[in-house]
């Protein structure tokens, strides 16, 4: 078992023997995080850790269980820094009973998967793991997980995508809004993929997901269909009122309610993106690539794009232009390409013409237009 070091326990019997009063009529000393820490696991003052650790304090007659608890972690692989730094971001680890809390909690997580670094990065990342009861509420959340992903390996990506699934409320709410999706016709593929790479989206409230699945339906979006997913994704991600200032602002840049509703329809992410980045592709749309409105609402993709993105393309059209390779006058459709596709169409197609094209493109070549002609 882990002992503390000499030093740290002498700050004990120092304080024994400073006075002959009773201990019964004297406050039981207590130490903080930050000596527990320096002295059990050689934390230092310059971690960023440090200065957490003030929160909590340890008192005399618990150090049996603190050294219980540092040497249950050390025999399962945890080096000091990583016990320094869950202690002084949880401390209230220190409160748990090795044999009917952790000691069960490890081996079960260890059985399904979660083992060596893994477990420091589960613990680290959702310690309320340690609060949650083992029979009621993370193996039947395990098991149901696996029920919908389909295999141990699936629930383990999902939980590491996500560590705080395996705390959620799964009865309560993963549960309920998994039968609202499904009495709306959403496959349980579908479904398990939504619990598997966005399981935020489904830890809403019930009512939220009702109230959602109702705006995306109404729109037209088919709920068999992956486009959905991105829509309730979207959406759920965002208060009302966000959702209401995105609006706004692409009102204000030109386009009606109903157009903006049909460009999510279509493209569920742009509205996933900041007003900020709404204003500068429309700024490059608008007045560089000189776009009219109606063109950009038709390709959503455009508000996929960074402007840094579309800046290269932009260039490399100007220059097919110029020496009258420029054959597609869809420039709108030229600039929202697939990245692979439009390589080869407008840069690799040309480079006999034009050798220093693939530099444009990269960025390479910072002279005007003209001058690399």
């Amino acid at each position: 078992m882990f002992k503390f070091s000499s030093t740290f326990l002498l700050h004990f019997f120092q304080k024994r023997s400073l006075n002959t009063i009773s201990t019964s009529t004297l406050p039981l000393p207590s130490v903080s995080t930050l000596e527990f820490l320096k002295n059990s696991c050689r934390l230092s003052s310059e971690s960023p850790s440090f200065v957490a650790g003030r929160k909590f304090q340890f008192d005399e007659k618990n150090i049996q269980q603190y050294e219980a608890i540092i040497g249950f972690l050390k025999s399962h692989g945890f080096e000091d820094s990583e016990i320094a730094k869950l202690v002084s971001k949880r401390p209230f680890i220190l409160q748990s009973r090795v044999s009917n809390n952790l000691k069960p909690k490890f081996e079960f997580l260890q059985e399904i998967g979660f083992v060596g670094p893994l477990l420091f990065k589960l613990f680290l990342s959702n310690p309320w793991i340690l609060y949650r009861n083992l029979d009621s509420q993370l193996k039947p959340l395990f098991f149901f997980l696996k029920e919908m992903l389909g295999s141990d390996e699936q629930v383990i990506s999902a939980i590491r995508r996500s560590p705080w699934l395996l705390t959620s409320d799964f009865k309560g709410i993963l549960k309920s809004n998994i039968d609202v999706l499904a009495s709306e016709g959403v496959p349980s593929s579908n479904i398990a993929k939504l619990i598997a790479y966005n399981s935020r989206t489904i830890m809403h409230t019930v009512d939220r997901m009702i109230q959602v699945v109702k705006m995306v339906k109404e729109l037209g979006i088919e709920p068999k269909s992956a486009r959905f997913l991105h829509a309730l994704r979207v959406r759920c991600a965002m208060s009302d009122s966000t959702w209401k200032k995105k609006i706004n602002v692409l009102k204000s840049l030109g386009w009606s309610e109903n157009e903006i509703l049909t460009l999510f329809k279509r493209q569920p992410i742009c509205l996933a993106r900041s007003e900020e980045a709404f204003r500068d592709v429309a700024d490059f749309c608008f007045n560089t690539a000189k776009l009219d409105p109606e063109t950009v609402i038709s390709y959503p993709k455009f508000f996929t794009y960074s402007v840094d993105k579309l800046w290269p393309r932009y260039k490399v059209l100007e220059v097919l232009k110029v020496k009258n390779l420029l054959k597609d006058r869809k420039v709108a459709r030229a600039l929202t390409l697939v990245e692979r596709q439009f390589v080869e169409t407008y840069v690799l197609k040309h480079l006999d013409e034009i050798p220093k094209l693939m530099d444009i493109y990269r960025g390479n070549v910072t002279a005007e237009t003209s001058s690399v002609l």
